[in-house]
């Protein structure tokens, strides 16, 4: 595994924004999409219109419709299994190069090819070359207009929508139905994930005006904590109707300047109804877990102190097409008891 500096570095862009640094970059359900005939390839090919997509590095023309499509972000993949359609190859989680937990187990995903980030957390250009593919959907994952530029030789390119922004999940998605000649059939995905959210809400009521915190223990000398209100970890908990509270507003000091960061003196400052702590490495818990400061949070005390994974943490950071109603079994517990 890439240490947890490369994958900063790599995939800050993508989740930017996400813990971390991904802190750990779906859901999923690909199917179908490679085993058409020729002629009804080319009947298909015929009647598409061209979409041009203008975006971070310039724009870009997709002229015929896509049969080997290469992802390298998890809101694109998701787009793609959401709308039945299997990739030629995909980049898995790169906080642990593997499958994200919604899709692990998925017949979907079986015979399509993992792309596992290079050394320094670099895109496999030879490997994505292999695969032929005739779109490849990068999004944040391509840093650079070089890198653009060399992946736009192997076939149509789309990295981010937006410089210095990150692309939201609906955008994504949105724009997939559009590449594969189907922009109706990306609406429902979207709205089904805004009633999943919306049906949470009406069984919680009483998460109205509660308390959250989301946090990563990086070590015993920083622990991350999401202040940034315009990260999706936090929109994810103020659409149920939750907020942060008052103690951590204005606190800064953590990476890129998007989150707050403290000490284990001053672990008070995590006094939230609901606490999520985000663990990257195993045994990381029991350094926080045993601390005597850390026992006595109200959301430990009450049963509402969530310890969550490089799934969870990507999940919340970078949301997808099929993340929320995974998120939601997650935190359903501690929900009931707010």
């Amino acid at each position: 595994m890439a240490s947890p500096t490369t994958l900063r570095r790599r995939t800050r862009p993508i989740l930017r924004r996400v813990a971390a640094t991904s802190l750990a970059l779906g859901a999923i359900a690909f199917a179908a999409g490679c085993g058409n005939s020729d002629s009804t390839t080319s009947s298909a090919s015929a009647s598409y219109q061209a979409v041009t997509v203008d975006h971070a590095f310039g724009q870009t023309v997709v002229a015929h419709k896509p049969t080997r499509i290469v992802s390298l972000s998890p809101t694109f993949t998701d787009a793609l299994v959401a709308l039945d359609t299997k990739p030629a190859g995909y980049v898995p989680n790169p906080m642990t190069n593997a499958d994200y937990a919604w899709d692990q187990g998925n017949s979907n995903l079986a015979g399509v090819t993992e792309l596992a980030l290079g050394p320094g957390g670099t895109v496999p250009e030879e490997k994505i070359a292999a695969l032929q593919p005739d779109l490849i959907l990068g999004g944040g994952l391509i840093l650079s207009k070089d890198e653009y530029d060399k992946l736009s030789k192997l076939a149509p390119t789309i990295p981010s929508l937006k410089a210095g922004a990150l692309d939201n999940w609906q955008d994504d998605t949105t724009l997939v139905g559009k590449l594969l000649g189907r922009p109706a059939d990306a609406q429902p995905i979207i709205a089904a994930s805004d009633k999943a959210l919306a049906d949470a809400k009406t069984k919680y009521p009483k998460l109205a005006g509660k308390t959250f915190a989301v946090s990563l223990f990086v070590d015993a000398t920083n622990i991350e904590v999401i202040t940034n209100p315009d990260d999706n970890a936090n929109k994810f908990f103020e659409s149920l109707g939750m907020q942060i509270p008052d103690s951590l507003h204005g606190l800064s000091g953590g990476l890129g300047g998007l989150n707050g960061k403290i000490s284990m003196e001053r672990l008070d400052l995590l006094n939230s109804d609901l606490l999520t702590v985000g663990y990257m490495t195993p045994g990381a818990a029991g350094q926080l877990e045993n601390q005597p400061l850390f026992k006595q949070l109200p959301a430990v005390q009450h049963g509402t102190y969530v310890a969550t994974d490089a799934d969870v943490s990507a999940a919340l950071r970078l949301p997808t097409a099929r993340t929320a109603t995974w998120l939601l079994t997650k935190f359903d517990g501690a929900f009931g008891k707010l």
